[in-house]
């Protein structure tokens, strides 16, 4: 038995209907595809501001756990350094001392860099010190200043002075960490640091502690005219020592 068939060709009216059908079809398609793109953008917008909002975080985590950190304080400098109090913190609601700020700054002090106590003093006269990064110079290799605490209290050559004296030292090796260390990792040559307020050497006496000279610490936040000038958080520095301002972009 033979069956037979035969092809029929689309009329107009289906051609139109299936046209309008993937016409329909491509629409659909098309806004899926844009929705899909918002929610992926939406929430790669959300994971970066959580992902910079955590940067931002450690930044100040790191900086307020050096809050009054070595800081000597004076009731006398009148709102100067040294601070009231070593743990002294000024806010100003929407300026800073230098310009108008959108927000609230902070500032604070805090000792950044290495600290260290003095052991004993060895058969050679030098001094044993446990190091926690006691260094020659800073990390931008500028010359380190220091502060001497000797029986509890801030050393001063004149008790009039307003600020303790400061130092420099001549630590063998440098930028040593104390992390895993209960004895001495530096030596310091001769056991004598350099008084700069008197101009003289000073001799050293077991525990004697060094504390690097503290920084002005403050959060700012202002635009960022690489950034369209959205509002960045900002920190800034400064050394008490040697009144070096840094200021840079955290978030």
């Amino acid at each position: 038995m033979f069956v037979s068939s035969k092809s029929k060709a689309f009329t107009i009216t289906e051609m139109l209907v299936a046209i309008a059908m993937s016409v329909v079809l491509m629409l659909a398609l098309f806004e899926l595809y844009e929705s899909t793109q918002k929610i992926f953008f939406n929430t790669n917008s959300i994971s970066g501001a959580e992902e910079n909002a955590y940067n931002a975080y450690v930044v100040m985590g790191k900086f307020f756990d050096k809050w009054g950190v070595g800081v000597p304080s004076n009731t006398l400098s009148q709102g100067n350094y040294p601070p009231p109090a070593p743990n002294y913190v000024s806010i100003s609601s929407g300026s800073c001392s230098w310009q108008t700020c959108p927000c609230d700054s902070i500032s604070f002090y805090g000792s950044l860099y290495g600290f260290g106590m003095v052991q004993n003093i060895d058969s050679n006269s030098n001094a044993d010190v446990i190091s926690c990064r006691l260094s020659d110079t800073n990390p931008s290799g500028s010359t380190a200043y220091y502060y001497l605490i000797r029986d509890g209290s801030f050393y001063y050559s004149n008790s009039s002075n307003i600020s303790p004296d400061m130092f420099t030292i001549n630590i063998s090796p440098n930028n040593v960490s104390c992390i895993s260390t209960t004895t001495s990792n530096a030596t310091i040559s001769g056991a004598v640091i350099y008084d700069v307020t008197t101009g003289q050497n000073l001799s050293l006496s077991p525990g004697d502690i060094l504390y690097s000279v503290p920084y002005q610490i403050t959060f700012f936040c202002q635009p960022n005219q690489s950034d369209n000038n959205n509002n960045w958080l900002y920190l800034q520095t400064i050394n008490e020592a040697t009144s070096t301002t840094n200021t840079q972009p955290i978030v």
